[in-house]
Parts: C-alpha cells; sequence; structure tokens
C-alpha cells in the first residue's frame, strides 16, 4: 500500500510534517549558537573574541549556501526525495563533529559541513511541498511546516535554558544541544521514505506512470479518472511549454535581443529579491544573536536574557499561526506589504529605546523585539519560502529555487559577520538600517510582486506570458477564478478539494498566439490515443 494508505488532503498534510522535521532542524542550527555562545562553558572551552563569534556563526551560513547552490547547479537530475536523502548525510557528519569539537577549528568544521546539508535540505523541501499541494492551501501548507521551524528554535532555547540551569558551567549542555540535529535529520529521512515524489518531477523526466499514480493518491481518485487525466494533461503542457523555450543555465543567462525567456529570467530575479529580503530585515541576526542582544544594548542580565529569549520563541510560534490563516485569505503581497512596514516602524522603536539606555526604555526595547518577531513571522518567514519558489516554473523551479536559497544563506553570512561589530560600533544605529531595507520591500512588492495566493502553479505562467504585466495578470486571473468557483456554486455542482493545477481555463479569451504541443507518446493520459494537442497561450 503506498504512503501507508494515505490519500487524498490528507497526503499533503503527511508530507508537511516530514517537511516540518527538516525545518525543526532549521531551527535548531538556527538558535543552538546563539543559545550556548555566551555561556561560561563554551566560553572557557572555545574563547571566542566578538569578532571570532560573528565568524563562526557566519561560516555556518557559507555552508548552507555551498549546500544550495549545488541544487542550484545539479538538483534537477536528483529527484526532491533522493536530495533530501542525499543531503543527511553531511549533516549528520557535521553535527557529529560540532558534539566532539575541542577546538575552535573542529567546530567551524562541523558548522561548515552540517551547513552543506542544511543548505540542500531548505532548498528541496520548498519545491516538494509546493508540487504536491492544492492551490488553494499550498500557501498554509508551508506556513504550517516553518511553524516546525520555530519549534526547534524552542527546543534549542528551552533545552539551553534547562541544561543551563543543571549544568551550568559544563561542557555536556552545549554537546547535547548539537546532538538534536542528529535527531531531527534522521526522523525526517526515515519519513521521506513513505512519501510520494513530486509528480511535476517525474512528468519533465519522462516517469508518466509514476507521476498517475502520485496524482491519483493526491487526489484521491483511481488512476484512470477524468480528473486525473486532466490533473497529467496540465502539468504536461505547461512543462512540455517551458522545456521547449528554454530550461537551461545558459538560456536563464543569456540576454539576447527579444529574448523569449526574459519572462522567466523575471521570475527568477524576482524570487531572488524575495528571499534575500529575509536576512537584511534583521530577522537572521535577531534568530542567532537575541541573547546577546538582551544582554548588550538591552541591558539584561544573562539569566533574564536566556529566559526572555525562550519567551520570545513561545510567542513567536504562537504568532505563527496567525500566518496559517492570512496567507491564503490576506495574500502573499498584502501580508509582505504591511508587515514590512510594521517591521520597519518597530527597528525605530527599537533604535530609539536602545540609545535611551535607561531601564524603561530596556522594558519598551523588549517589547519591541516580541511585537518584531510577530511581523515577521506573519508576512516575511513562510511567505517568503512559499513564495519565491511557486512563482519559479517547474523546468527553472531546482535552478531558481537553489540560486535563491544559495543568496540567501551568503549574504545571512555578510549579516551575521558584521552584525556583532556593527553593534559595538553603532550600536542603536545598526537597528536603523534594518529600518530602512524593512521599509523598502512594501513599494518593490507593491510595483512587481503578482499575488499567487490560490492560483494553481501551471496558471502562474500566465501571469508571465509576454506583453503582461505580472501583477495586473495576476488580479485578472484571480478574479476570473472567483467568477468561476462562484457560477460552480450557484449550478450546485460539487467540485474536487484537491486540484493541483488547472491552466486551460484561466487564460482570457484574447489568444492572439497558439503553440502546439505535441503528445509523448501513446496512453500517456490513459485514453490510448497518441493527440495532439493544442495549447492556447495569450
Amino acid at each position: 500500500m503506498p504512503y501507508l494508505g494515505i490519500r487524498g488532503n490528507k497526503l499533503p498534510v503527511a508530507i508537511s510534517l516530514t517537511a516540518g522535521m527538516g525545518w525543526i532542524l532549521f531551527g535548531l542550527d538556527d538558535a543552538i549558537l546563539g543559545a550556548v555562545i555566551t555561556t561560561t562553558a563554551f566560553e572557557r572551552e572555545f574563547s571566542l573574541s566578538t569578532s571570532m563569534q560573528g565568524t563562526v556563526t557566519s561560516l555556518f551560513e557559507l555552508g548552507c549556501f555551498a549546500g544550495a547552490l549545488i541544487v542550484s547547479l545539479f538538483g534537477e537530475k536528483f529527484s526532491r526525495r533522493s536530495l533530501l536523502f542525499i543531503y543527511t548525510i553531511p549533516m549528520v557528519i557535521g553535527s557529529a563533529i560540532q558534539i566532539a569539537a575541542q577546538n575552535t577549528a573542529m567546530l567551524i568544521v562541523g558548522r561548515i559541513i552540517a551547513g552543506v546539508g542544511l543548505g540542500g535540505i531548505t532548498s528541496t523541501l520548498p519545491s516538494w511541498q509546493n508540487e504536491t499541494s492544492p492551490p488553494e492551501l499550498r500557501g498554509t501548507v508551508i506556513c504550517t511546516s516553518l511553524s516546525f521551524l520555530i519549534i526547534g528554535q524552542l527546543i534549542a532555547y528551552w533545552a539551553g535554558y534547562g541544561l543551563l540551569q543543571q549544568y551550568p558551567t559544563q561542557n555536556i549542555t552545549w554537546r547535547l544541544l548539537f546532538a538534536l540535529q542528529t535527531i531531527s535529520v534522521s526522523i525526517m529521512a526515515l519519513m521521506v521514505i513513505f512519501m510520494p515524489e513530486s509528480p511535476r518531477w517525474l512528468i519533465a523526466h519522462g516517469k508518466y506512470d509514476q507521476a498517475r499514480s502520485v496524482v491519483g493518491c493526491l487526489l484521491d481518485r483511481p488512476e484512470d479518472h477524468e480528473l486525473v487525466n486532466e490533473q497529467m494533461e496540465d502539468m504536461t503542457r505547461a512543462i512540455t511549454f517551458e522545456q521547449e523555450h528554454g530550461a537551461t543555465w545558459a538560456d536563464l543567462l543569456s540576454f539576447k535581443k527579444g529574448d523569449q525567456g526574459s519572462r522567466e529570467k523575471r521570475r527568477v530575479f524576482t524570487a531572488c529579491c524575495i528571499q534575500l529580503a529575509q536576512p537584511f530585515s534583521g530577522s537572521t541576526p535577531v534568530s542567532f544573536f537575541l541573547t546577546s542582544i538582551f544582554e548588550g544594548p538591552v541591558g539584561l542580565s544573562e539569566h533574564v536574557s536566556t529566559l526572555l529569549s525562550g519567551f520570545l520563541q513561545v510567542w513567536f510560534l504562537v504568532a505563527s499561526f496567525g500566518t496559517w490563516f492570512l496567507i491564503e485569505r490576506a495574500g502573499r503581497r498584502k501580508c509582505f506589504i504591511v508587515n514590512a512596514i510594521a517591521m520597519g516602524i518597530t527597528m525605530v522603536v527599537l533604535a530609539v529605546m536602545v540609545k535611551l539606555d535607561t531601564k524603561p526604555s530596556g522594558y519598551v526595547a523588549t517589547v519591541c523585539l516580541f511585537l518584531y518577531q510577530s511581523f515577521y513571522t506573519w508576512g516575511w518567514m513562510a511567505g517568503v519560502w512559499c513564495y519565491s519558489n511557486e512563482i519559479l516554473s517547474t523546468t527553472y523551479r531546482s535552478k531558481g529555487a537553489g540560486l535563491c536559497v544559495a543568496l540567501q544563506w551568503l549574504f545571512d553570512f555578510v549579516i551575521l559577520q558584521v552584525t556583532p561589530i556593527g553593534i559595538s560600533q553603532i550600536g542603536w544605529g545598526m537597528f536603523l538600517v534594518f529600518a530602512v531595507f524593512n521599509f523598502s520591500y512594501a513599494p518593490l512588492v507593491y510595483l512587481f510582486c503578482p499575488e499567487t495566493a490560490g492560483v494553481p502553479l501551471e496558471s502562474i505562467d500566465a501571469m508571465y506570458l509576454p506583453g503582461l504585466d505580472p501583477v495586473k495578470e495576476s488580479f485578472r486571473i484571480r478574479k476570473h477564478m472567483k467568477e468561476q468557483q462562484l457560477a460552480t456554486k450557484e449550478q450546485g455542482i460539487k467540485g474536487n478539494s484537491h486540484q493541483l493545477g488547472r491552466i486551460s481555463t484561466l487564460m482570457g479569451e484574447n489568444k492572439p498566439q497558439e503553440v502546439r504541443i505535441e503528445r509523448f507518446g501513446e496512453n500517456q493520459f490513459g485514453n490510448g490515443k497518441n493527440n495532439s494537442t493544442t495549447a492556447t497561450i495569450e
């Protein structure tokens, strides 16, 4: 019985739980070093200066950059599940080296190797989830998984707090925390064995029978059901069109006049910009240096700082539940724009409070950090990982997603390298720098980012057809979808809630260009005919 007998909408839930273990791993790595880097035992063992703290922390990001870049360059040759298995190997090796570290060199080597594994895993998980989720639940599914990231941070902070109370000066504290990485990645690898492959990757590589089986399970229909045939046709039509219009690095990097692939370049560039918004928003240094920020600029004691860091992670998790509701109902654009402005305002207030440097201002600064984490999770935590991946076409998803995540890790490295020095040199001014970046995101999203909430992946292709404004086209498509849903409801037709994608009815009435796409052989769609289909493109 495939996938433990799980079918229909329960299958994306199972995939989300599996991916959640990978995001827990992300959360652990995001918070472990920050939880122990200022403790007595860790400082005694490694004696890290302020600049070296930034180096050790940020070199992990370089490892992640390398892992994600490898996915971008070579990832399409391997299935999504295979990549997840492959990248568990460096993750386990790096974790073991960190556990056994006797000096700074060993710690750095372990961090870099583990980073390679995490970079590959985080580049692959969103693609796998996006390509196996129904459009109306796609954002919610990824938001649910990203809440596991916060659970990982919670585990790291509270486990660190408990161990520090029990063993305040012993090395067992940080060694046990590093061991949590191995446990998380092992559970994820075991769960992936029982989960389905991406049907879109299977179709793109000619594995139609396997894709049909997966689609049948996702839709909870027999493999020869009409709805399964429709989904196979839609996905194959879109993938074939994409492949015929270039899918190599040379196509992506070329800049010829009248280049038909310009829309793909715009999609990749938009995805990269959205992904890069995370490190420059200030979220990365806040996560890594939260305890240090409480102790330094805010001026709290080590015990209170560690305790508040744990409480903040609890609130971070609670706030993330709101994203499950907002991501589809409010839409990606509104979540991005409103929360970017709110994050900017919060950073300005935080900077002012740190500059005042009084006890009351310290309390206000603490509140600002709680507010910042709220706005960040409602807009730019899960939303980034969902959006940057879903606007990419299937044939460019591995390349684009790997590149996006690689760039994020690279600039995480830069930000983490300079943040400790920046705080020590300009103090409150560092928070103003992050405020400026946050304010800048609102107009960028408004002008260049189409709305994708509830839109099938194949229909997102229609937003980037030649001569169209993707932002305006996204509103037209979503309006058309709502009209169709209303008409269907009025006719009393019961629809299937788990459609992977329908593109043919979302392309509008004006059809100046027609592209003929040949089928890939007999029986491909279960009808026993070698048909030729005309895909109409605006």
